[in-house]
């Protein structure tokens, strides 16, 4: 009997980018398009090149033109490739794509990398006043469809223990044990600090206490509770902040009522980044910070880590499933800009290139060659 085990991996992105879905698709196909047990099919509305299992379905108009699309390609190239007895196992890179997948007859399986749509009742007040009511119901309707798909998936793939909770908590599928929990990865190796380092690519001051923050969603991530936490840091303390992802202009934009020290050298706006650089600039930090009010894991935080640095982050979502050890860094309540405040002048950098054992081993069950070994496990052994 031919065991060769088809899978077509559904994803709304591809290519060199920085995202999370984009990377998380890159990761897979690097490591199971010569798979010998697994036929592996990526299906995105376009490709930087060609290659037999690369299937383009054509943006169209608009993202749910995109959304139809990619899936009615999905759907064909199932029908396709099906060569044995065996289902065809669809795997989507997240379970809202569109409503003509929930008709498949093959395996379905979906990836829920947030728990934003299954919290939305939650935030309704919150959502309504900053995004409006056709926001609201855009986002209502996904939630309802994310939902749709978690019951009738074989298998749902969330990226932290906490968001799997939420996931049980407010959709209470028939089936829990289809809901299984396994982490984003991070490339442990690229963002390893090498012993022997380049310039700064900013040129940042050597003496100071160099800390770094890292997003472009600023409000969830909570870049206004670091800009005042700085106002509180103590006068003798020798410190510098980097923000990457946000420009000062989009802060102050952002938070009307919080002046972003723009006189103050000591806060500098690096705005977004390509991930070469990235790592550089994490390589010639000290400390990174992340003071997020929400958190489904927390991937910029374990490239930190990876990059040879402690963090002071917010006890949130999956953020506590990462630090798990008081060497990886401290923990403190979220919207507190004097708890972090003292959080970042007690923590201290580690050696240049000494990475405690505790992270090294937090950093093994996040990195790719863990998360691949499971998938692949799983993709084997599925009916």
């Amino acid at each position: 009997m031919n065991t060769l085990r088809q899978v077509i991996f559904v994803t709304p992105v591809f290519g060199e980018g920085d995202t999370g879905p984009e990377t998380y698709a890159r990761y897979l196909w690097e490591n199971f398009q010569n798979d010998p047990q697994i036929e592996f099919h990526l299906v995105a509305p376009d490709f930087p090149g060609l290659h037999p299992r690369w299937h383009a379905s054509g943006r169209g108009t608009g993202s749910l033109d995109l959304y139809r699309r990619t899936a009615s390609t999905a759907l064909q190239v199932a029908r396709k490739i099906k060569t044995t007895d065996q289902p065809v196992l669809m795997h989507v890179n997240n379970t809202h794509l569109h409503a003509s997948l929930l008709a498949y007859e093959g395996t379905l399986w979906g990836q829920i990398n947030d728990y934003e749509n299954a919290d939305l009742w939650h935030r309704a007040g919150e959502t309504i006043r900053r995004a409006g009511w056709r926001r609201f119901a855009s986002l209502w309707r996904r939630r309802r469809l994310e939902q749709k798909f978690i019951i009738r998936q074989e298998l749902s793939l969330c990226n932290s223990v906490f968001t799997r909770e939420k996931i049980l908590a407010e959709y209470r599928p028939r089936h829990p044990d289809r809901v299984i929990t396994l982490p984003k990865a991070v490339d442990v190796e690229f963002y390893s600090r090498p012993a022997a380092l380049t310039a700064d690519p900013l040129g940042r001051p050597m003496g100071a206490r160099r800390f770094v923050f890292v997003g472009s969603d600023i409000v969830r991530k909570g870049l206004d509770v670091l800009l005042r936490a700085t106002e509180s840091l103590p006068a003798d303390f020798d410190w510098h902040l980097t923000v990457v992802g946000a420009t000062r202009e989009q802060a102050e934009r952002a938070f009307p009522g919080l002046p972003t020290q723009s006189g103050n050298s000591r806060i500098l706006f690096a705005g977004k980044v390509e991930k070469e650089k990235l790592r550089q600039l994490l390589w010639h930090s000290d400390v990174f910070v992340l003071p997020s009010r929400a958190e489904a894991l927390g991937v910029a935080l374990l490239e930190a880590l990876a990059a040879g640095l402690p963090v002071v982050a917010t006890k949130v979502g999956g953020i506590p499933e990462i630090v798990t050890d008081p060497a990886a860094g401290i923990l403190i309540p979220p919207d507190d800009p004097e708890a972090l405040a003292r959080a970042m002048v007690q923590i201290q950098p580690w050696p240049q290139v000494a990475r405690p054992h505790a992270v090294t081993k937090i950093l093994e069950s996040y990195s790719t060659k863990t998360m691949i070994t499971r998938l692949r496990i799983l993709y084997l052994r599925a009916g």
